[in-house]
């Protein structure tokens, strides 16, 4: 198996599965991001989640902040909103949303060589626009840095030597915590379960 290594620069609002009027941000690149990143660089639309459902089970991810970032609040205001059970309200309802300025990011995606192969040439040739997380947040470097031979992302970013704790859907070298979140696709839309993350320091002495 390889490992296609990405890298992200500028603003960027990778929340949470909220209806809440706050839509906070993760301090972490989640899982269902990366995902939907992914996604539409292949050109699988909102109606064709089965695909996407496929396309997750296929991989490995881990991702790595190299910069956090300065986090701003912009406020909004929607229409015709979604409510927690998933029926859309008529009216108007204010949000406060969140963005990291000036985050930086590398993300790790690990699967068969083939599967490789097609998200190096979509990513590069993307079929939708891409975006950090929410439209107003812009690529603003290319995407695609390098593909690795490993199988482990984790370890994969570790080996490229670059600063920054790494979030992982497995266990790799220098693990110093696990946590859980809400991030991962199931075959339900719109319906996240429960993922475990492991934690890794970029060496040994970075905990």
């Amino acid at each position: 198996m390889k490992t296609l290594i990405l890298r992200t620069e500028g603003l960027s609002a990778y929340g949470l599965q909220t209806f809440d009027v706050h839509r906070r941000v993760n301090h972490f690149p989640t899982r269902s991001a990366v995902l939907g990143l992914l996604g539409a660089a292949i050109g699988i639309t909102r109606d064709q989640h089965e695909q996407l459902y496929r396309l997750s089970n296929q991989l490995k991810v881990a991702v790595q902040v190299h910069n956090t970032g300065q986090k701003i609040v912009d406020y909004h205001t929607v229409q015709n909103f979604r409510s927690p059970m998933g029926k859309i309200q008529k009216g108007t309802k204010p949000t406060y949303r969140e963005y990291w300025c000036d985050s930086e990011h590398s993300f790790a995606i690990t699967a068969d060589d083939e599967t490789i192969k097609l998200l190096q040439t979509k990513i590069k040739s993307p079929v939708f626009t891409l975006f950090q997380g929410r439209k107003s947040c812009p690529l603003t470097r290319p995407l695609f840095e390098t593909i690795i031979n490993n199988d482990n992302p984790a370890n994969a970013l570790k080996a490229l030597a670059k600063k920054g704790h790494i979030f992982s859907d497995v266990s790799g070298e220098n693990q110093i915590a696990t946590l859980q979140v809400r991030d991962l696709i199931t075959s339900i839309p719109r319906k996240n379960a429960m993922r475990m993350v492991y934690v890794c320091a970029s060496s040994r002495y970075d905990k």
